[in-house]
């Protein structure tokens, strides 16, 4: 069925490729809408803004890279060739690699979730500011896990545990009982841990490093907290596990 699927796809991009090129964006379009809404829907009634935030945040940066991306497609066409496709081909590279590389908010959004509860900075000099990003599967459309919900807060070691201090929840990583660690991006470790709490939805965490304007140049961060949760430095300590005492005052993840 998957090679019928892949075949007629296929066949729709040789013999009608503008429609089916607008039928595979309108797709992941709805695909991307979809793990929008339920991020939101998912998220505890509380804490919604800090989804809204997000939101906001990620289309302010979008738009900020289509405008650098036109004014960069604007000047070639100008100055260097007047030609219609090769603007358009430029518009898009542009802003392909500015919504990549630049986190125009990451500031913004920084001061707007701390006005939702005062943060706790116990190392001010360690400290890293991250977002937090639960994940479950069996969620409905499409297959792998969806993010279900989304804290924010600042990120420092202790020992060998990582300790996240967010707006929802403060939790510790620590290296006992992660089943999985996986780097998805410069910015961005994924963890599934070995055991699931009872009043925890997630499956699994998505740590991500907003600190920089430059999100790739936290590539070097990233690998050092890899490489201490994976156990990489260290082989007799390994793991996620979150401190039940810590957690007390705090509303756990949905």
């Amino acid at each position: 069925m998957l090679e019928i699927g892949i075949t007629l796809l296929i066949l729709l991009f040789f013999i009608f490729p503008i429609p089916g090129v607008a039928v595979c964006l309108g797709t992941w379009t709805c695909y991307l809408i979809y793990g929008k809404l339920l991020l939101l829907n998912r998220q505890p009634y509380r804490w919604k803004k800090i989804v809204w935030i997000h939101f906001l945040n990620g289309a302010a940066n979008m738009i900020l890279s289509l405008a650098i991306a036109f004014m960069m497609a604007l000047l070639v066409y100008f100055l260097i060739f007047d030609s219609t496709r090769l603007f358009i081909f430029n518009l898009i590279f542009c802003f392909l690699i500015s919504i990549r590389w630049f986190d125009f908010t990451h500031v913004i959004y920084r001061h707007l979730v701390s006005k939702l509860q005062p943060l706790s900075l116990p190392a001010p000099k360690d400290s890293v500011f991250c977002m937090l990003i639960g994940q479950q599967s069996g969620t409905g459309i499409g297959i792998g896990m969806k993010s279900v919900s989304l804290d924010s807060g600042y990120a420092y070691w202790n020992g060998h545990q990582l300790i996240f201090d967010g707006i929802m929840a403060r939790k510790i990583f620590s290296r006992n009982s992660i089943l999985t660690a996986e780097k998805i991006s410069s910015e961005k470790i994924k963890i599934v841990p070995a055991r699931k709490k009872l009043n925890e939805k997630a499956e699994a965490w998505i740590i991500i490093i907003r600190q920089q304007f430059y999100p790739f140049r936290t590539r070097e961060l990233r690998d050092q907290w890899f490489q201490q949760l994976s156990g990489l430095q260290d082989s007799d300590t390994r793991g996620f596990e979150v401190d039940d005492d810590l957690e007390s005052a705090r509303i756990p993840f949905a």
